[in-house]
């Protein structure tokens, strides 16, 4: 009439299958979570590389407009030049707005495509330029390969394996 009972601390071999069983299908999860989140990491970080190259892209055949732009200015003033010169400013314009739009899609610095110099530059030899067309009595030649100086340099720097 006496029930045989168990002392404290032990545990019936069915509590242990248990607890293990529950052991390994939490293991199985977090083994499964990790896998999963690496999974996302890493198309993450390809899908943001593959951003930065298009947005880079761009920039490079922005750049070559301008310089193409740029190469059908004279070394006179001539009627359309201040036109040229408006284009000129919208395509440094347009991969001054790709640059900024790089940084904030990688959360800083790291997506900076272009040093900010290089559009300090850009717009100072246009200034400069402006300022010839405005006077329209000097040769715009030195101005002009400065210019073409600091575009080429930056479709150097766009061209080179990030």
């Amino acid at each position: 009439m006496y029930r045989k009972t168990q002392p404290r601390g032990q545990s019936s071999n069915t509590d242990l299958l248990l607890q293990r069983r529950v052991l390994l299908a939490a293991c199985a999860v977090l083994l499964t979570a990790v896998v999963i989140l690496g999974i996302l990491v890493i198309r993450s970080g390809s899908y943001q590389d593959r951003v930065k190259v298009q947005i880079s892209q761009r920039m490079y055949s922005a750049s070559t407009a301008a310089i193409d732009e740029v190469n059908r200015l004279g070394s006179i003033v001539t009627s359309n030049a201040s036109a040229r010169l408006g284009r000129v400013r919208q395509y440094i314009y347009y991969m001054e707005q790709l640059n900024a739009m790089s940084i904030s899609l990688a959360g800083g610095e790291r997506g900076r495509l272009v040093p900010g110099d290089a559009f300090t530059a850009l717009y100072s030899d246009l200034e400069s330029f402006e300022a010839l067309l405005q006077q329209s009595t000097t040769t715009t030649l030195d101005t002009r390969s400065l210019l073409l100086t600091h575009l080429q340099a930056l479709q150097i720097y766009l061209n080179q394996p990030m």
